[in-house]
């Protein structure tokens, strides 16, 4: 006659009842509603904390002209803004999106019959794709200048270029989002 025996213990049973003082073993908590909501809590705390995923760059706190343009543009001056939301995969060249919002800055400053920007000032933050199952990367981007008249050329280049913090890797634009 064969017997039949009983399944083996559950390893999680037994590290919970070894009663060690191992650091190691999680306590057992007993499954109740304000063990779970205080669990929630916690987790949104942990949330707002932690940002790691976002990176953040700006040209500084006050508004920048390039060296080549101080004291050669005019003293009448149309303020400009622009914020934008890229969604690029892969990496994120922060560099080439600022390049390319003051770019369109510059155009419409020409619209209006200024040639350069001055007093520039911009912010990048980039969000990555911690949360996302496409692996994409949301980048917004804030961009305001002073359009004015000089006769030198404008240097067609973002102030404080070199503080803009990208993602390494060939960076894909997959939507642009004004």
């Amino acid at each position: 006659m064969t017997t039949l025996s009983s399944p083996p213990p559950s390893p999680l049973l037994d590290r919970s009842s070894s009663g060690g003082s191992s650091s190691s073993h999680m306590p057992h908590i007993p499954l109740s509603v304000s063990n779970v909501a205080n669990l929630f809590v916690k987790m949104r705390r942990h949330r707002s904390k932690a940002k790691s995923h976002h990176i953040e760059s700006t040209s500084g706190d006050a508004p920048q002209t390039h060296p080549s343009l101080e004291g050669a543009a005019s003293v009448e001056r149309i303020p400009l803004e622009k914020n934008e939301t890229f969604v690029c995969r892969d990496g994120v060249d922060a560099t080439k999106l600022l390049r390319a919002i003051r770019g369109a800055l510059l155009e419409k400053a020409q619209t209006l019959g200024g040639n350069v920007l001055v007093d520039e000032r911009w912010s990048c933050t980039i969000c990555g794709p911690r949360h996302r199952s496409d692996g994409t990367f949301r980048v917004y981007i804030h961009y305001s200048a002073n359009a004015a008249r000089s006769a030198k050329r404008d240097p067609q280049r973002p102030v404080a270029l070199e503080k803009a913090r990208g993602v390494p890797g060939l960076m894909t634009i997959l939507n642009r989002l004004d």
